[in-house]
């Protein structure tokens, strides 16, 4: 995986939550995981520390993702309940709405936004026997080459060899869209350049829709406030501040987040607006201008803000996706081991958290999927208890978790009482939940209980039917999803 952001740290935990034990390895060019969620540290001052790129998480309607509860449950994020407004272009407060980071269930870091990083990386760490995730830090991938026996080649810009893989996931957009070159004067896009030749149309049809995604650059301000100063600061009736539209035209800004610090000073965080570096000085002026009905105006001549004893910049090139995104479809790439994930893939989430953490999820489960299949194409005992395919059948979403164990699943009662422990697999399909003892039946697996018939000569379009009287038979095709067909559909 390229890139140890949300997505990717989340993408690691997902496979090894959903069985998978071989080796995952994460290459960041930063010095830890976070991406623009990571906290920025200081190695001279132990107390500083700024949430600099994305200050919460925030979850909009629709079921929560999968991992937020383990992270809840793990005090690696904890709800955040701070007051936060919008400034409308008349200077007066108004109610949170128009930015969409503020709406919803809001969360931060336990101790800053990396720890969501951290704790998913912990939550892949924590599934028993396979080795951790291996995080190579401070290591920018300059090159990519496809291996003429299938897998990846990973190359530093001195043309040195990182690594080698069976499957590459980008997590986020930079080797495979041209802000490569225009950020670092890059001859080519890596990605590109490596796909040639495969001939691979889903990989070619991926990246023609990536560079064409429209991509902004930000550049933040970070403030640290002096104590006295900042209890003016921490007495703000936000502590995080949208910016609406005519506001954000007015000064130049989108978004301020005033965060306290353990020795009594304050940090402060602006993100402008424009896709331009902004100097410090003119940032600095921006938001003492818009903060005038609270902090009041500045002496002429005088720094534009009163406590300030450090000022620093962050330029994000390129970063931010703009809407519509990779198609969920465009994800996996099998024919030539490549797949995405990050906030840039189209859908609920699109360009915060959430939606790096349901790509993330969306994408475990169809590699966990995939590879279930081949297994079973294989006929290898490896297709293992309690894995799940998602089909499409007749039109509806149908889960079949295939278990080796015992013949009762989770829930359902023994209604063959007198039966011995065997394969069975369990179909949730409409409002039908079926578990169907495996047949004696020699070669590809297939199930019965004499009324219901599920059959896998060929893994990706199994045979469904239904004895009521006649034969009744269901059209069923595998599809790259996870997770059970919320309420039956």
């Amino acid at each position: 995986m390229i890139g140890a952001g949300v997505a990717g740290c989340a993408l690691a935990a997902g496979l090894r939550r959903g069985g998978w034990d071989g080796p995952i390895d994460l290459w960041e060019a930063g010095r830890g995981p976070g991406g623009r969620a990571a906290t920025r540290r200081s190695r001279q001052d132990a107390a500083w520390r700024l949430d600099h790129g994305a200050p919460l998480l925030n979850l909009l309607e629709g079921p929560e993702p999968e991992l937020v509860a383990p992270l809840r449950s793990g005090d690696w994020i904890v709800p955040w309940r701070e007051p936060a407004a919008e400034l409308q272009a008349d200077g007066t407060l108004g109610p949170a709405e128009a930015d969409p980071l503020l709406r919803g269930a809001l969360y931060r870091g336990r101790l800053g936004m990396d720890d969501l990083c951290r704790g998913l990386l912990a939550l892949a760490q924590a599934q028993g026997p396979p080795p951790s995730p291996t995080g190579h830090y401070g290591t920018l991938v300059r090159h990519l080459e496809a291996r003429p026996d299938g897998g990846w080649r990973l190359i530093e810009a001195t043309g040195t060899v990182l690594g080698e893989a069976d499957w590459l996931v980008l997590s986020g957009t930079l080797l495979a869209h041209p802000r490569a070159m225009e950020r670092f004067g890059w001859s080519e896009v890596p990605l590109q350049r490596a796909a040639e030749g495969l001939g691979d149309g889903a990989l070619e049809t991926a990246l023609a829709a990536l560079a064409s995604m429209g991509m902004q650059s930000r550049t933040n301000l970070m403030l640290t406030i002096e104590p006295t100063a900042a209890t003016r600061w921490l007495a703000l009736p936000f502590r995080l501040l949208g910016f609406d539209g005519p506001a954000q035209q007015r000064w130049g800004l989108r978004r301020l987040a005033i965060q306290p610090l353990a020795d009594g000073r304050c940090g402060v965080v602006a993100h402008s607006v424009t896709d331009a570096v902004v100097d410090i000085a003119a940032l600095e002026g921006a938001v003492a201008s818009a903060l005038v009905p609270w902090l009041g105006e500045r002496p002429v001549g005088g720094d534009a803000l009163e406590g300030v004893v450090q000022r620093q910049l962050m330029h994000w090139g390129a970063a931010f996706p703009v809407a519509p995104g990779l198609s969920p479809t465009a994800m996996l790439c099998p024919a030539s081991r490549v797949a995405f994930c990050g906030d840039f893939i189209a859908g609920q989430g699109f360009g915060r958290i959430e939606g790096a953490l349901r790509s993330a999820q969306a994408l475990a489960a169809q590699l966990l999927a995939m590879v279930l299949l081949l297994c079973l194409a294989l006929g290898s005992p490896a297709a293992a208890a309690a894995a799940a395919v998602t089909y499409r059948c007749d039109g509806d979403l149908l889960l079949a978790t295939s278990d080796n164990g015992a013949v009762d699943a989770p829930g359902l009662p023994n209604t063959s009482a007198g039966t011995v422990p065997g394969a069975t697999v369990l179909l949730e399909w409409r409002d039908l939940r079926l578990q169907l003892p495996r047949t004696n039946n020699a070669g590809p697996p297939s199930y019965t209980d004499g009324l219901w018939w599920w059959s896998l000569e060929d893994p990706q379009q199994p045979r469904f039917l239904h004895r009521r009287g006649a034969i009744e038979r269901f059209s069923c095709q595998a599809v790259a999803a996870g997770g059970p067909p919320a309420g039956g559909h």
